[in-house]
């Protein structure tokens, strides 16, 4: 950890076990962390403003190859320099009504749509027929005809439940290195676990990659948008025109915009835009009998979010120095993670928005 003293604000934004304690932290990392922040706690305003920059802006899934990722921080850190010192950052501001973190968010998603029309100049409809005639491989096509979903077994093992009106196309048996599908329509899918050889499902311009998970994906040709909806797992999609697809096709690990339960990636066929959201109706995430209490009697509300986050797996981001000061009681049991957040917030006087797949939370705290 030594190697951390002498960092600067784009330095942490970057490191790899930092974005990782950020985004996905762990007891040991945790600990870790904050034994050094106790022997340095003159870095510690500028490591607040790092891990806000991570969170609020998701730097790992943004869709940019590394050199834009890397250019559009430096633009923010430069802004951030002629802006707002440092010092200003107190735990007593809602790091979210930061003017900063604002500029941060909307320059890489600038940035991002920047990249979209970019790529767009290169960007070419691409159909399931043109997918399937261009590989080598001989290919075992399944088209629904039926008013119902039917299920296909592959011989991996994995499972593809296809809507009525669609076809899908894989070989045979599978190559060693990969596991390749073509689609055309809906279908989910429960991908057997093979982390050594990815999974990919082509589906016009859009790839998805798994190493073994569940999820829908829907992709007709006579539709402007393709959509890819996470069950269990994480996910990763990228298109066809990105310029590092090779790269991202021959990797085992998953690259691109990476999405996780209850989330969803939108895709914009002609712009080649990609939305990261959340789904309309987000679903308790209960593995392995996993059950969760929405009784609150006079607890923070800080606890409610707490717990809303780990019973959906959706990111909450919110000043916890602020909402620890904020008690609520109600039943939150029988409602939507909406009605949820909505209850929760008006209690507290504080309102939440929708951002890149997270839920930003904002408020004063209690009078």
């Amino acid at each position: 950890m030594d190697r951390y003293q002498n960092f600067t604000l784009e330095d942490f934004v970057w490191d790899d076990q930092f974005r990782s304690w950020v985004l996905r932290p762990t007891r040991e990392d945790e600990a870790k962390w904050q034994h050094w922040m106790s022997q340095y706690p003159d870095k510690i305003a500028l490591i607040n403003r790092a891990k806000e920059i991570v969170r609020a802006i998701g730097v790992e899934s943004t869709e940019l190859s590394a050199f834009e990722k890397r250019a559009a921080i430096r633009n923010i850190i430069a802004k951030l320099r002629t802006t707002e010192p440092l010092v200003e950052i107190t735990a007593h501001t809602p790091f979210f009504q930061q003017s900063w973190l604002r500029y941060a968010a909307s320059l890489l998603l600038l940035c991002g749509l920047a990249w979209g029309i970019m790529s767009r100049k290169e960007a070419r409809l691409v159909d399931y027929e043109e997918l399937v005639t261009s590989t080598d491989e001989q290919l075992i096509e399944k088209l629904n005809t039926t008013d119902k979903p039917i299920p296909i077994l592959l011989e991996d093992g994995s499972e593809v439940t296809l809507d009525p009106g669609s076809k899908i196309s894989y070989p045979e048996h599978f190559n060693s290195q990969k596991r390749e599908l073509y689609l055309s329509g809906e279908a989910f899918f429960s991908i057997a676990k093979l982390p050594s050889r990815p999974f990919y499902v082509y589906a016009n311009e859009v790839v998805t990659k798994v190493l073994g998970t569940s999820f829908y994906v829907r992709s007709y040709q006579n539709e402007k948008e393709v959509s890819v909806t996470v069950k269990t797992g994480r996910v990763a999609v990228f298109t066809r025109s990105d310029p590092t697809l090779d790269k991202k096709l021959s990797e085992k690990e998953l690259k691109g915009v990476v999405i996780e339960p209850n989330q969803q990636i939108v895709v914009v066929r002609e712009s080649v835009r990609i939305t990261k959201s959340l789904i309309a109706q987000p679903e308790l995430i209960t593995e392995n009998g996993t059950t969760f209490q929405f009784e609150f009697d006079e607890v923070p509300v800080s606890n409610v979010f707490s717990e809303i986050q780990k019973a959906y797996r959706v990111d909450i981001i919110y000043d916890k120095n602020v909402m620890d000061g904020c008690p609520i009681t109600a039943n939150l049991t029988d409602l939507s993670l909406y009605e949820k957040l909505d209850l929760a917030c008006k209690a507290v006087g504080a309102h939440y928005e929708l951002i890149d797949g997270r839920v930003i939370i904002e408020g004063e705290g209690c009078k």
